[in-house]
């Protein structure tokens, strides 16, 4: 915004009660005095012209009327030599280029010396025996001129008071001492153009006075319409909460920098600053808190980018403008002028300290990390478009890694990055069209060999890749939010396949099924669950919701809530992966559990004995000890069955016995009752 339009939307306390105080010098504010001459000069500056066409029209005129109706003199000529000339004069410097710069004084000095030049006309007219500044014509020609002065002629109020002052002074003096009147006489024609000269004043007062009250009126209008264009300006090109650039106008300030880059052969580096589990601040402090944060990080950003290192920006803006805000928690800084990853690694270290110093928030410091993506130009890519993109693949994996560091974009990661889109895109098509499918890992009692259960576990039969196993996607659906919709159609296939089991007369065994960790986030699953076995028309006791020990100790106060609930339904509750997450038996004693599942971590080296062994056998005593049914996962040999039978863990699943197999198969083992394994062990 120009500097005049900023002060001017400071003086809006100039009200239209506070003019006529004010109106005999100017309005208080010398900004929005110019406003209102410039204002002023560009309406009256053609009405001004015209009205010195006009007064040349009426010299003119009073000279062709005394030559009709008197002797034509030589003082009647001057009218024609003297005062045409001035006026013409006027009009002349008004055509100039810086006319209106200072044609307000200059147009009032032509004026008073008119009436000058008019004095000395009528005064040698009274001397040649005419009607001069004796008779009425006289006064009526100075008459004129004050209406000229305050009413017709284009100028401000205080340049027509002089001016008006001015002409009647000097007639006073010609009256009263060169006219030859009588003290009487005298003193009649000065009290009538005293009189005309306060109406005169009065009605260019009031006329300013109105002028200047429809000017306030405008300015408010158009100071309002410039604010609307500089918030709206704002809007379209700088992030709110920092008021750094956003990404559109990053782009634009960096296209030159790219050009120039180009064209003498340096480098350029997009650095993106990815800020490590923010969501975390905006959860626990709030989102206006969270506004603070990110406001204090961007002003860090900026602080820590010397003169050096940045893009020369718009010269008219004048604003170090290289470093932005293109996401919630991503900043993006453009440096320029480089001759290798080297100082762009350097500037990247200077980001992770300053992003690592704690901020204070309700007295309490908070530490944050950044994960920040380096991608160098020309080399990684030939625009912005491309730069930034490249870049935020980095932070991301990056941020995989760990975060708090930074790293370069290379190709292998361009490479990962799009198989991993091409995944997405087909996953969601999967979903939709049904190329998933269900396979069985079977539950066995290890003593006999006979079914107990089995595991439902979703595959991908892909058309072109084939069968593509769940740690293919199963993490990549997680992290682009299809696995709510992927649990969903795994919970509507396990259902089928209990139904059509049911309908075929074979046995019907609990089936497991793995929940997402989101899943008991949600206060409605309870309702959702209880409405798919009614509608399938199956018992809950044969579904068995399998939950890991992280995503149930994370929040034991919610999810101690929704397991109640669904146990009291009916259904099954088996904690996964025990002993990998958070344990905890204070509050392991709180969860509605039914059965608890050793991770197989812990039963690869259980038959060598070791910490392995004790720790699988201390998980099998607790289970017991709390009532729950202890089922052993990825069982492969004899040994370790045989060990864990031993401690009295019957229920095993693993390799030894089956590995995950298609519905047909295993609905061929339900018929039989085994794996069809020679595994079992009698006890």
């Amino acid at each position: 915004m120009p500097t005049f339009e900023k002060k001017a939307l400071g003086t809006r306390d100039i009200g239209a009660a506070a003019l006529p105080l004010r109106l005999l010098l100017r309005f208080s504010g010398a900004d929005y005095e110019l406003r209102f001459i410039k204002h002023y000069v560009a309406f009256y500056f053609r009405y001004a012209q015209a009205s010195l066409v006009l007064g040349v029209v009426l010299i003119v005129g009073d000279y062709l009327v005394d030559r009709i109706s008197h002797n034509d003199g030589p003082a009647n000529l001057l009218r024609l030599t003297m005062a045409v000339p001035v006026l013409l004069s006027g009009l002349g410097y008004s055509l100039l280029p810086k006319a209106r710069r200072y044609w307000q004084p200059v147009m009032a000095s032509f004026i008073v010396t008119v009436a000058l030049c008019l004095m000395f006309i009528l005064v040698r007219i009274d001397e040649e025996g005419g009607a001069g500044l004796k008779s009425w014509v006289g006064v009526l020609n100075f008459t004129f001129l004050e209406f000229y002065c305050f009413v017709i002629l284009g100028v401000q109020f205080r340049h027509a008071l002089a001016a008006g002052v001015a002409i009647l002074v000097a007639f006073l003096y010609a009256l009263w001492g060169h006219a030859g009147l009588s003290t009487q006489l005298a003193g009649y024609w000065s009290y009538h153009v005293v009189t005309l000269f306060i109406l005169a004043a009065g009605i260019g007062w009031w006329r300013e006075f109105l002028l200047r009250n429809e000017f306030v009126a405008r300015t408010a209008l158009d100071d309002s319409l410039v604010e609307a264009e500089h918030r709206a300006l704002r809007l379209a090109h700088y992030d709110e909460v920092t008021g750094l650039p956003n990404r559109r106008l990053f782009a634009e300030l960096a296209g030159p920098a790219l050009e120039r880059s180009m064209r003498s052969g340096v480098g350029c580096a997009v650095l993106h600053v990815k800020i490590d589990r923010f969501g975390g601040v905006n959860d626990v402090y709030g989102r206006g808190e969270g506004d603070t944060v990110l406001a204090s990080v961007a002003q860090r950003l900026r602080a820590c980018i010397r003169g050096s290192d940045v893009a020369s920006v718009n010269p008219v803006a004048h604003e170090p403008a290289v470093v932005a805000r293109l996401g919630d928690n991503a900043f993006s800084v453009l440096l320029t002028d480089l001759d290798g990853q080297e100082r762009a690694s350097v500037v990247a270290q200077r980001l992770l300290a300053a992003v690592a110093q704690p901020i204070v928030i309700h007295a309490q410091p908070l530490s944050l990390s950044a994960s920040i993506g380096i991608a160098m130009f020309p080399g990684d890519a030939q625009d912005m478009v491309g730069l930034t993109h490249c870049a935020e693949q980095t932070a991301r994996v990056a941020a995989d890694a760990g975060g708090a560091q930074h790293k370069f974009f290379d190709e292998a990661l361009n490479a990962r990055a799009r198989e991993r889109a091409v995944l997405e895109t087909e996953l969601r098509h999967a979903i939709q069209v049904g190329q998933l499918c269900l396979h069985y890992q079977p539950k066995v009692d290890a003593r006999s060999g006979q079914l107990v259960g089995a595991e439902a576990l979703v595959r991908w039969q892909h058309p072109q890749r084939g069968l593509v196993p769940p740690g293919a996607f199963i993490e990549l659906a997680e992290e682009r939010g299809l696995i709510a919709p992927l649990t969903d159609w795994v919970l509507h296939a396990a259902c089928m396949s209990l139904r059509r089991w049911s309908d075929h007369g074979l046995s019907i065994l609990p089936l497991s099924v793995n929940l997402p960790a989101s899943s008991l986030a949600d206060a409605t699953l309870p309702d959702q669950l209880e409405g798919l076995v009614l509608h399938y028309g199956l018992q809950s006791s044969w579904l068995t919701l399998e939950l890991t020990e992280t995503m149930v100790m994370r929040e034991v106060a919610t999810a101690v809530g929704v397991l109640d609930r669904l146990r009291t339904l009916g259904f099954g509750l088996s904690l996964d992966d025990f002993g990998t997450g958070y344990s905890s038996l204070s509050q392991l004693k709180r969860l509605p559990m039914s059965e608890l599942k050793i991770d197989r971590a812990f039963i690869a080296e259980v038959a060598r004995g070791g910490r392995d062994a004790a720790l699988a056998t201390a998980i099998i005593t607790l289970g017991k000890e709390l009532g729950l049914q202890v089922v052993a996962e990825g069982v492969e040999t004899l040994e370790q069955s045989e060990f864990l039978i031993g401690r009295g863990c019957m229920l095993q699943q693993g390799f030894l016995f089956s590995r995950p197999v298609p519905q047909l198969m295993f609905e061929q083992m339900l018929i039989t009752g085994t794996t069809g394994t020679e595994t079992g062990t009698k006890a």
